[in-house]
Order: structure tokens, then sequence, then C-alpha cells
């Protein structure tokens, strides 16, 4: 039987700011969420030692996708057009 990493390894958001969240992974801070001029959140991390595994990464990417699915999706629909190259 496998291990179900989901379960031992979380990712959680502290709001701060408007536009500033602290990501922390199993409870240490990792760096931060920013929303810059574009809307759009960025990861900004904080400089740790070791690794970081796919899966790792995959969760805050799976974070920082769902902070900027409406802001997403509002600029496809009103701008969607004007964004093809």
């Amino acid at each position: 039987m496998g291990i179900n990493l989901s379960k031992r390894e979380m990712i959680n958001l502290e709001y701060r700011a408007d536009g500033f969240y602290i990501v922390y992974f199993n409870n240490k801070e990792l760096g931060t969420f920013v929303q810059y001029e574009d809307g759009y959140f960025n990861f900004l991390p904080n400089t740790l030692p070791g690794y970081w595994s796919s899966h790792s990464l995959r969760l805050v990417a799976d974070e920082l996708e769902k902070l900027n699915k409406d802001w997403d999706e509002y600029i496809k629909k009103n701008l969607g057009k004007n964004l093809e190259v």
C-alpha cells in the first residue's frame, strides 16, 4: 500500500493584506503569493534548504491556480479576443 502524501503534506494560506498571502507548507513558511499589476498572483519563495518533490511543487501550483481562477476567467471572457496572437 502506498503513502497518501496529500494527507501528510498540506498547503495553507494566511491572508495578510490586499493582494498578499503567506504560504505555509506543513506549517513552515514557504513564501508568499503576491498579486501584481496584471491582476494575477505569483509565488515568491523563501530561501529554504533542501529539495522539493514534484508532488510538493504541484500542491503549491494548485493553490496558485485556485487563487487566480476567477481573475483568469474574467480576463478570458472580457479580453480573450484581444489576447490572441
